[in-house]
């Protein structure tokens, strides 16, 4: 097992290598038991300056944010011998629990995941995985946001109601997003996640909310 400062080293050096790309670590965890992975992703628009400027973004071909990730990593891949691991692809990997184990966070009432800093303005774009077990800190349970959050506004701010204990309402809102009535959603990005209070000035700018608005419907 090699030294913590081999991990975090590792760490800063993957960092260094994404800043153009607005890319960034969020942390370690283990998968497999004895391999260690380093979770990747954007906070905010982190990334949008980057990928709005891409081939992959001007070419009108499919999923060009996909393609872009992949562009993005590859040749850090190839060159540290890791193996690459996308939240999209023909393999569902468990992006959902690599988030909370290497972070601490865990989801909001809508189901995305809630940061206490960054709030709902994370997205997590892949994970390398190393040979080895390195040696690293474990992240401490963070304080859940929604705990101390009476409004929910997240759960009331839906036109459509497309958010209740029951679940998420995946096709009457996609239904709505398309529709006149949705434009504000279409547009300006989902009005559940915005309403939340937590990370605000880490929202998604206008062009990038619409960017994934499109993607979805």
């Amino acid at each position: 097992m090699v030294s913590a400062n081999n991990a975090d080293d590792l760490k800063t050096r993957v960092s260094e290598r994404l800043a153009a790309s607005g890319l960034v670590s969020f942390g370690w965890l283990n998968v497999e038991d004895v391999r260690s992975a380093l979770l990747i992703g954007n906070v905010g628009s982190s990334l949008w300056p980057a990928f709005s400027s891409s081939s992959e973004f001007a070419d009108g071909e499919p999923d060009p944010m996909n393609r872009w990730t992949v562009s993005q990593l590859q040749p850090l891949v190839d060159e540290m011998g890791a193996e690459a691991r996308y939240p999209f692809g023909d393999v569902v990997w468990p992006f959902q629990h690599y988030a909370k184990v290497a972070t601490g966070i865990e989801q909001s009432p809508i189901g995305l995941l809630i940061h206490p800093e960054f709030g709902l303005w994370t997205a997590f774009r892949a994970l390398l995985v190393f040979d080895g077990a390195l040696d690293f800190d474990v992240p401490a349970p963070r304080a859940h946001p929604c705990e101390s959050c009476d409004d929910k506004l997240c759960l009331s701010t839906c036109p459509i109601g497309a958010f209740s204990p029951r679940g998420y309402a995946y096709k009457t809102c996609k239904t709505h997003v398309r529709s006149k009535e949705g434009n504000a959603c279409s547009t300006g990005g989902c009005l559940a996640r915005r309403a939340c209070p937590v990370g605000t000035k880490h929202a998604y700018q206008p062009d990038h909310q619409a960017f994934h608005m499109n993607t979805f419907v």
